[in-house]
């Protein structure tokens, strides 16, 4: 999650502070505010030594091991202001995403729940959210993390950065309607942005896979369109391939060809462009150009499992070609028991066909010459074929 790194509650900073008249705990705040995280670190270092049972104290000190990358030291600071201060919100949610950090994801997850987010100020309540869905998804909860993500977006319904991660969450735990509603939101409030557009078209994709009819037609046009989008701003190898998919099922070959086309120039030793583009070609009826693609998908091929799909999209091409001999070397590279008996039979009829054009071919030949042999004949004197008809000598 994008803010998680960011988050630092600093609504306590000051809680407690009164009466404190140890030295250090105004040059640690200052030293803090500015950033200088290292004399941060000694002022509070020296305020929890004079002061060991005041929980402020600890609660900053976790806060500099936190802005230090130190997530251990942290946890251990932020846990000794927990027990001073058990009911302490900011205290319990600086601990949640100490826990975090440190890779505690159970931990963060029982942290966090305790927290009534209606409790924390308004603009807190997303960040609160976002943190607990990382440590419950963390942890095998995606149903949950899901569920604290859209309190998170509801809570925050112009925050493209909220509905992007409720989307993404929504997708990985496989609610693609959810995923797409909510990436659909991201992409309309952050337009420029890549990720947010990659993530959206790719879980249209997913939603044409699952759909059938019209409603599958409709998904992957969607997805082409913002394919086109996510190309115009960054065309990648991988971003050319994902519209040549999303084209390839709202079936516009003519497009996927196109990008196809593109992606081999930017990775001419993939093997899954080309592949791709013999099925594009193929459908668009140019099965001479498809074999081609197809032939150099299988000279760029390396896993045994690949060569057999590029050796049945071989087949395929030569079937549609009548070119039944390599048809079957192909199908059987493949392993496509199917596809070899099926040629074998067409190849039978083809040849029986053959045959019996060329009987026909001959009977029309016999025709033909008897025919003109029979006008000959009658060209003939006496054979019928004109003359006056018919008298004898006088």
């Amino acid at each position: 999650m994008r803010k998680i790194s960011t988050i630092i509650l600093l609504i306590g900073l000051l809680a407690g502070a009164a009466g404190v008249v140890e030295a250090g705990w105004d040059e640690g705040v200052a030293a803090f505010k500015a950033s200088r995280f290292d004399q941060a670190l000694r002022e509070f270092q020296e305020v929890t030594a004079k002061q060991p049972d005041w929980p402020g104290g600890h609660y900053m000190l976790g806060q500099v091991y936190l802005r230090q990358g130190k997530a251990q030291e942290a946890v251990a600071a932020l846990r000794k202001a927990n027990e001073l201060d058990g009911k302490n919100v900011s205290y319990q949610y600086a601990l949640g995403t100490a826990y975090l950090k440190a890779g505690r994801y159970s931990d963060a997850a029982e942290m966090l729940k305790r927290i009534n987010s209606a409790s924390l100020p308004k603009e807190q309540q997303a960040a609160y959210q976002q943190a607990l869905a990382v440590a419950l998804d963390k942890t095998g909860d995606s149903s949950s993390a899901v569920d604290a993500l859209r309190k998170a977006a509801q809570g925050n319904p112009n925050d493209a950065d909220t509905w992007f991660s409720y989307g993404t969450a929504a997708f990985n735990a496989g609610d693609t309607a959810t995923a797409v509603t909510a990436l659909e939101k991201a992409v309309r409030l952050d337009a420029a942005d890549a990720d947010k557009r990659l993530a959206y078209t790719q879980v249209l994709i997913r939603l044409g896979r699952e759909k059938a009819g019209a409603a599958k037609q409709d998904a992957y046009s969607k997805a082409a369109e913002s394919g086109k989008a996510l190309v115009a701003k960054s065309s990648t190898y991988d971003n050319l391939l994902l519209l040549a998919e999303a084209d390839l099922g709202a079936k516009n070959y003519a497009g996927a060809a196109d990008a196809l086309t593109k992606a081999t120039a930017k990775n001419s030793g993939a093997w899954l462009p080309y592949f791709y583009l013999a099925q594009a070609n193929t459908s668009l009826g140019k099965f001479t150009e498809a074999e081609g693609n197809a032939r150099a998908a299988l000279s760029k091929a390396a896993a045994d499992a690949d060569k057999k799909r590029v050796w049945g999209q071989i087949g395929f091409v030569n079937e549609k070609l009548k070119k039944f001999d390599e048809a079957l070397i192909a199908y059987r590279n493949a392993g496509d028991p199917a596809g070899t008996q099926r040629v074998e039979e067409n190849k039978r009829i083809a040849a029986e066909n053959q045959q019996i054009e060329q009987q026909n071919k001959e009977l029309e030949q016999i025709e033909a010459e008897r025919k003109k042999l029979e006008q000959e004949l009658k060209g003939l004197p006496g054979g019928g074929g004109g003359g006056t008809g018919g008298g004898g000598h006088r």
